[in-house]
């Protein structure tokens, strides 16, 4: 068997020796290996300090929990919403804006046309004398 460094199915027959999901008869090949290879024995054995106890859960756990969740979600006060709700609503509205925004067509200025206000009032005023109908 080839170093658990230099496998390339190192890691997963590292985790399921640990965890005791490996085939006896890989369980066995790696407790060879480990026998003599130095590096996978310190692996081991650093996993080994690592361990922590897990703490028991009660039976009736899940039922203390809803139970808690209940009373928190009861005593909230009003003005502190769920942001499950809002978020939806916001984002709604934004694909809203943005597909507004898209659907407006845009307006391009023609370079001949004069840009400045004063000029385009000048020009209107001048269109209208001309065309205004002479009054004697």
């Amino acid at each position: 068997m080839t170093c658990l460094r230099e496998n390339s199915q190192g890691a997963e027959l590292l985790i399921g020796y640990l965890e005791g999901t490996l085939p006896v008869a890989e369980r066995q090949q790696v407790d060879v290996h480990v026998a003599e290879c130095a590096e996978c024995r310190g692996l081991l054995a650093v996993r080994g300090s690592l361990d922590v106890p897990v703490p028991e859960v009660s039976a009736n756990f899940d039922a203390k929990l809803y139970a808690r969740i209940a009373v928190d979600e009861a005593s909230r006060p009003w003005w502190k919403f769920s942001w499950k709700l809002v978020a939806p609503v916001a984002g709604l509205a934004a694909v809203l804006a943005v597909a507004v925004f898209v659907q407006q067509p845009v307006v391009q200025m023609d370079p001949a046309v004069p840009q400045d206000v004063q000029q385009l009032e000048q020009a209107l005023e001048d269109l209208e004398l001309l065309s205004a109908p002479e009054s004697l």
